[in-house]
């Protein structure tokens, strides 16, 4: 057998690279103290180590990166240390070093997700029966339990029903609604919940001083609010940037490698959005996207952004946004001051709402420019704001808002004297020109509203057609329906913002609409013909938008 003379041997080892952990695994807790986010996960084992009242099973559920696993694992040192069962494993000992290595041979974890069948379950039902090695318990972490087959659960369940002594199961998942009720009944169920910014960027912080890296602060938060609650997620960023970065992270360098845009650029373009100011804001939106930023990235950003101010708004107490420091929350309180919590309010709902599918493969770029420019107009003219952004068609040009922006209706402005249909409010045009409305105003110009609720959520517009006008008091128009059928479709949430922002267009004012289910018959709104083909309104309903007719009754005729 051929050797390597020594010197070939120790340039070749020298030559091997090192072994590497991301920090995630390196920094994975060993105690229960530096569990974070979870202390009353940790109380409740504590207390039943303590007073030695573990139950056979536990499910623990939560988001990803919440620490389950983990929480699993020290669990099974604390019942194996041989220092005894305590709150808290010695962690030097032989089987919490083993349990810590991933060595230890009474601690069986398997992963549901890639060992589903029942001939994985059957081989732990069949390693039950046989008792601890070394430890006092034998521990199995079934990982993403809800993944397992129908078979798979029942088996389980069994095993569970009859657990034998000296075993421990820690059922974990993120999805805890599809883990039969069976099961959870049989387990003490431990709920994980997402960790907070300001407890991830201390984390994050000690990670970093370990390692010898330096991060700016404003960097660490931004990487805490982009992990979503999750610990593993978090600190996998900060590896990231200390990568990115040559360990010497900076604001910008963590937002250029999220594809960010600064969080002082985010509030400078609500500035110009509180201030009306549209030219100035497009222009913002525009430079962020050329800087990598993604349009739906920015959005999400206005988006957040934008509730913490209508919670500081509401709350002022800089404690009621636990993500923000107090500089943060000084600074946005600062900047929108002088904005009322209708203007926060109007504009997180132009940013918040779900794009109708007549929008869908519109540019995202688009999309974000006239959300802009809807929101400036829910703040200059909220008249002009109440009815929404027509559907964007491929043969109508983006046009950018000009500082005095307008938008037309369907039907055209009348050039002379007033018309049975009004022209489209022009932005800043006084409400004292409106003519004053009433329930029969508002019934006659039936056609009108409908068309328009037609054009813009054409599934309700069948339903919202069977209405009567009931009553007009307040800026709120009551609506009656004869049938429970029709009742119940236009009571959604969505369908009362359609008719009332369709009302609003028409009616040149801001509209809310109250529903009722009503007794009284419906007035017929054309001439009736001969013979009444039939007074339920779904029928007309049928007829009159899908095309349907009428069968002549057979039996009537004698036939």
């Amino acid at each position: 057998m051929m050797t390597l003379p020594q010197s070939l041997e120790s340039l070749v080892a020298a030559s091997r690279p090192p072994s590497f952990q991301a920090l995630y695994n390196r920094y994975r807790p060993q105690r229960f103290d530096a569990l974070v986010g979870q202390e009353h996960v940790v109380r409740t084992l504590q207390n039943a180590l303590v007073h030695n009242r573990l139950s056979h099973a536990y499910l623990f559920s939560g988001e990803r990166g919440t620490g389950k696993t983990t929480a699993a694992r020290l669990l099974a040192k604390a019942v194996n240390c041989l220092e005894g069962i305590q709150a808290e494993a010695c962690g030097s000992c032989e089987h919490c070093q083993a349990i810590a290595g991933g060595s230890f041979l009474d601690l069986i974890e398997m992963d549901a997700a890639s060992h589903r069948g029942i001939d994985d379950i059957r081989e732990i039902r069949e390693l039950t029966q046989f008792a601890p090695g070394a430890g006092r318990y034998r521990v199995y972490i079934i990982d993403e339990v809800h993944q397992l087959s129908a078979p798979a659960k029942d088996a389980l369940l069994k095993t569970l029903e009859e657990p034998p002594p000296q075993t421990l199961f820690v059922l974990a998942t993120t999805e805890p609604h599809r883990v039969p009720a069976t099961i959870r009944s049989r387990t003490q169920h431990l709920t994980f919940r997402r960790i907070g910014v300001l407890e991830l960027t201390s984390q994050l912080r000690g990670i970093a001083e370990t390692e010898g890296a330096r991060i700016e602060e404003a960097a660490l938060h931004t990487l805490a609010r982009n992990a979503g609650g999750s610990a593993r997620d978090a600190v996998s960023l900060l590896d990231q940037a200390l990568a990115y970065s040559d360990n010497d992270a900076t604001s910008e360098a963590v937002n250029s490698m999220l594809g960010l845009t600064g969080r002082d650029a985010v509030v400078q373009l609500l500035g110009h959005l509180m201030d009306g100011d549209a030219a100035a804001g497009l222009q913002a939106i525009e430079q962020a996207i050329e800087d990598g930023t993604s349009p739906n990235t920015l959005r999400q950003q206005v988006i957040d952004i934008l509730r913490d101010i209508l919670i500081l708004k509401t709350s002022p107490e800089t404690t009621a946004v636990g993500h923000l420091t107090e500089d943060e929350a000084f600074e946005l309180s600062r900047r929108t001051e002088s904005s009322s919590l209708r203007d926060i309010v109007r504009t997180l709902e132009v940013f918040a709402e779900p794009d109708p599918p007549s929008r869908t493969g519109v540019d995202a770029t688009l999309e974000l420019e006239l959300a802009f420019a809807r929101a400036v107009l829910s703040i200059t003219d909220p008249m002009e704001a109440a009815a929404p952004a027509p559907a964007v068609s491929e043969t109508r040009p983006a046009a950018r808002p000009s500082p005095a922006p307008t938008r037309g209706v369907e039907s055209p402005a009348a050039p002379a004297a007033p018309a049975p249909q009004p022209a489209p409010v022009a932005a800043g045009r006084p409400a004292a020109v409106d003519m004053e409305l009433s329930a029969a105003t508002i019934a006659a110009r039936k056609d009108e509203w409908v068309s328009v609720i037609r054009e813009q959520a054409r599934e309700i517009a069948p339903y919202a057609g069977e209405a009567e006008v009931l009553d007009y008091a307040d800026g709120t128009v009551t609506l009656g329906y004869r049938s429970r059928f029709l009742f119940e479709r236009v009571q959604q949430p969505d369908a009362l913002r359609q008719v009332a922002r369709a009302l609003s267009q028409v009616l040149d004012r801001p509209i809310q609409v109250r529903n009722e289910q009503s007794s009284a018959p419906t007035p017929a709104r054309r001439p009736p013909t001969e013979r009444q083909v039939d007074d339920d309104p779904v029928v007309r309903v049928a007829m009159r938008e899908y095309g349907a007719t009428s069968i002549p009754d057979s039996s009537a005729t004698g036939g």
